[in-house]
């Protein structure tokens, strides 16, 4: 079974050094996704995997992409710029509730100074 994987990768090597041969020519470095499946017949989810791997550097290729890991609009980075600041402020906002919480706590814990007679 671990040989026909070998063979698998060793053909995904293959498709994939054919088209990083064609992406580099001077008019293809400007392809989208759509452009290059459509054009060279790779599917789609393996140019989201070379990318993804950083097989296929945004630097060179500028306009492909891998679909964002939490709502699925194609970008560079493993998240889109909407998902990245949504998480951080949702990461801000439980700091805020933590450090409320821990006041509270903190209140509850001092002595109460009301005595019976």
């Amino acid at each position: 079974m671990q040989l026909f994987g070998k063979k698998l990768d060793a053909r995904e090597e293959d498709i994939f050094s054919e088209l990083l041969h064609f992406l580099l020519r001077k008019n293809n470095r400007t392809l989208s996704n759509d452009e290059v499946v459509e054009l060279t017949g790779v599917s789609s989810d393996l140019l989201y995997k070379w990318v993804k791997a950083g097989k296929l550097k945004n630097t060179i290729f500028p306009n492909i992409g891998a679909p964002c890991e939490r709502c699925g609009k194609i970008t560079q980075a493993r998240t889109c710029v909407s998902c990245s600041s949504s998480i951080v402020n949702t990461l801000k906002q439980e700091e805020k509730d933590q450090a409320w919480f821990k006041q509270i706590q903190r209140r509850d814990r001092q002595p109460s100074t009301y005595h019976y007679k």
